[in-house]
């Protein structure tokens, strides 16, 4: 707006001043034609002297008509800088909405790991309880054959073996055996008598074999009381069975009666058992779960199979003394997540998954995000582009038409169709060159009429001096109001420019708000959706560590009905022993003839005593069963405050979530920007208003001016009886008039 006043200010300075100007040279020219020579002269040099009036009269006349052309440059570039400040424009808000999207990425990302990160790591954790929680119930096995009388008595030796004790034994391990179903096959060797099976009697010498055979030589280098040992093909040589069939074995040292080492339980676990509890655990789509021993031997459920015992973050994790983690690591040009925990006898279980898979979820809000830039970026890009250039068209077309006008053709025709302020702009230049026109016809018709009227002019060439100098001063009013129209003209163009501009701001923020807020909103909404559904996963976890839990207890109940039954054999140990005592002094008192009894009554003695012996190992074994029961049961209720802790931290990311999307709403404030481009807007049109009025009254003074020239000429016509002796004069002045005019093309 100042800029436009000061525009204004300097175009009427100037005007004053040609007018100015021009009112000093009619005085000076008034004053020249004033003196006027004596009639008395002769008539040669009067001649003379008209020569030289005339000569100077022809040159000012075609100085003073001759129209200024106006230079209009063309700005190189123009509709390209017009569009590419559009497309900034439009790109502006993109850049915050990229910003945006960067934040809810890092928030989401972050968070997503963090809660994938333990809820594998609590899977590991539960898997490795439930293995220990199987090789306890195998321990418990080996226990309960050790302890049996029937596997005692037949192994003890002392020459007592028979083939009924042996077939008893056969029913005592098919007993145990089908009791679990995770168990594939149960072999007792020993020193002396034959090996047995759940199917059978072995006749070879499996001991000897097994004692010979490197693994046999690992177990007595290293047994205490028992271990566990990844297989023993010395065995199944003889049992036909194959390792495929058993994916580790539990070794328990087999005593007598006399509590002497005289050989061993082995239990094999079904292999098909151990792997269905890593595939039935599986904690994603791509990772790999595991369950390696001591040997290094493994059992891999998966898509992809690892050695672990062979990797070295396998290898660090096992030098630890913390029996569970997790780390990232490199794996075959890949970062993975890897987490463990530890078991007895130097087992591990320990699973992968790839971080690619658990950034997945982030991953894809992030492509989503960058689609919604991509589109709002060309959207932005052809909307410029359209825009722009429609704008430059009409302005080009407007320009086009004013160019031909300055160089004096009238004849050029300006249209739009357009429904805008262009198109008032475009009638208005039409208006304004269809008066040019209609002025132009004017003076053409009055040179006309000058020299038709000239045969008839006689008398004071003063009168015809002074009416020359109006027409001079007329022409030359209309002139600088031809340049004025030319100027408000183009002031009215940058308006109509700005004007655009600003109407093109208010387009695009509307749209860009809008966009913003719909994409931010979606991908909020599926942000809470992941979150959600990881929320149903901590759930499950939280159910099956209960699970456990209950069935912990339930183990540790029966474990002490087992504790009471204990106690019943021991009273019935006891009782035996009293009555074998009292045997023994009946015996004593009969003498000789009761010495067989005092025997009997010894061995029974001895057999009450071995069994309450059994029975305070059995009390112990069972006294450690339910430490270790309570043990796991505190573990896993820490897994349950684990999941607890879990929930709490997806509550917090779903508070995080929502602060995003209450940030996302206020973007609707950019909308108040539209109120104050709708201001500019309106501002605009006022100054467009003036520019217009400042044309109208360009036009009024064109009028007037021609309205002074018809003026002059009725003077001249009145004049004409008495200038009949500058007839010639007059006749040359019309024919230069003439020839002005003649330079505007009207037709």
């Amino acid at each position: 707006m100042a800029r436009k006043k000061m525009s204004d200010n300097q175009l009427k300075e100037k005007k004053k001043t040609e007018i100015k100007k021009s009112e000093k040279i009619k005085p000076e020219k008034k004053k020249k034609e004033k003196v006027k020579p004596e009639k008395k002269e002769p008539e040669r040099v009067k001649s003379e002297k008209k020569k030289s009036e005339k000569q100077k009269t022809e040159k000012r006349i075609t100085d003073k008509q001759k129209p200024e052309k106006i230079k209009i440059e063309k700005v190189p570039g123009q509709s390209q800088h017009l569009r590419t400040k559009l497309i900034i424009a439009f790109f502006a808000p993109i850049f915050l909405f990229i910003l945006t999207i960067a934040l809810i990425y890092s928030v989401s990302s972050t968070t997503l790991e963090e809660a994938y990160e333990d809820a594998a790591n609590s899977s590991v954790v539960t898997l490795g309880k439930y293995y220990d929680l199987v090789f306890e119930n195998v321990k418990l096995m080996s226990t309960r054959l050790s302890v049996n009388e029937t596997l005692t008595d037949y192994y003890s030796g002392g020459g007592k073996q028979t083939e009924s004790m042996l077939m008893n034994t056969k029913l005592v391990i098919n007993g145990e055996l089908v009791a679990d179903e995770y168990i594939s096959q149960i072999v007792v060797i020993a020193q002396t008598g034959k090996a047995c099976t759940d199917k059978g009697p072995i006749n070879d010498d499996v001991y000897t074999a097994f004692c010979e055979s490197e693994e046999g030589k690992y177990v007595q280098e290293n047994i205490v009381e028992d271990m566990w040992i990844e297989s023993h093909p010395s065995i199944d040589e003889f049992t036909g069975k194959g390792t495929d069939l058993y994916g580790m074995s539990y070794v328990r040292i087999l005593r007598s009666t006399n509590n002497k080492p005289v050989g061993y339980i082995i239990i094999d676990v079904k292999r098909d058992f151990l792997q269905s509890i890593l595939d039935n655990a599986k904690i994603s789509d791509q990772s790999v779960q595991g369950l390696v021993m001591g040997e290094g031997a493994q059992i891999v459920s998966g898509n992809e199979k690892i050695a672990f015992s062979e990797t070295e973050f396998y290898q660090k994790a096992a030098s630890l003394e913390e029996d569970q983690g997790r780390e990232y690591v490199i794996y075959n040009g890949r970062e993975i997540l890897f987490t463990y925990h530890k078991l007895e006898n130097n087992m591990m279980v320990c699973a992968v998954m790839p971080k690619e898979e658990i950034m997945a979820g982030a991953q894809r809000i992030l492509q989503y995000a960058v689609i919604a830039v991509v589109l709002c970026a060309l959207a932005a890009i052809l909307l410029g582009i359209i825009i722009s250039g429609s704008i430059s068209k009409a302005l080009n077309s407007a320009n086009r038409a004013l160019k031909k006008t300055a160089d004096g053709d009238l004849t050029g025709q300006i249209a739009t169709k357009r429904k805008d302020e262009f198109r008032a702009l475009t009638s208005n230049i039409a208006e304004m060159i269809k008066s040019m026109k209609g002025l132009i016809k004017k003076m053409t018709n009055v040179s006309s009429f000058v020299s038709s009227s000239a045969e008839a002019v006689r008398g004071n060439s003063q009168v015809l001096l002074e009416v020359a100098n109006q027409m001079n001063g007329a022409v030359m009013d209309i002139n600088g109001g031809i340049v004025q129209q030319t100027i408000d003209t183009e002031q009215c163009a940058s308006q109509m420019e700005d004007l655009s501009n600003k109407i093109e701001e208010v387009h695009r923020r509307a749209t860009q708000v809008n966009e913003l807020t719909e994409e931010a909103k979606n991908a909020v909404n599926e942000g809470m959706f992941i979150v959600k559904d990881l929320e149903e996963k901590v759930d499950n976890s939280t159910e099956i560590t209960r699970a456990i839990i209950a069935e912990i207890d339930e183990l540790s109940r029966e474990s002490s009905a087992i504790g009471s039954i204990i106690e019943t054999i021991n009273e019935i140990a006891d009782e035996t022993n009293l009555l074998s005592l009292n045997a023994s002094i009946e015996a004593a008192r009969v003498g000789e003839a009761g010495r067989g009894f005092a025997v009997v009554s010894a061995e029974i003695r001895k057999l009450a005593d071995q069994s309450g012996n059994a029975g305070m190992q059995i009390a112990e074994i069972i006294n450690h069963i339910q430490e270790r029961m309570a043990t796991t049961i505190k573990t896993a209720q820490k897994a349950g405050d684990i999941v607890v802790t879990q929930s709490a931290a997806l509550g917090s990311t779903i508070n995080v979530f929502n602060n995003i999307n209450e940030q996302i709403q206020e973007l609707g404030e950019n909308i108040s920007h539209i109120v104050y481009s709708v201001n500019g807007i309106e501002d605009a049109k006022e100054d467009t208003m003036a520019a217009i009025e400042s044309i109208s009254a360009t036009s009024n003074e064109t009028e007037a001016a021609s309205s002074e020239l018809g003026n002059s000429s009725q003077r001249l016509m009145n004049a004409a009886q008495e200038l009949s002796d500058a007839v010639v004069r007059l006749q040359d002045g019309a024919e230069d008039l003439d020839n002005s005019v003649k330079i505007f093309k009207i037709e």
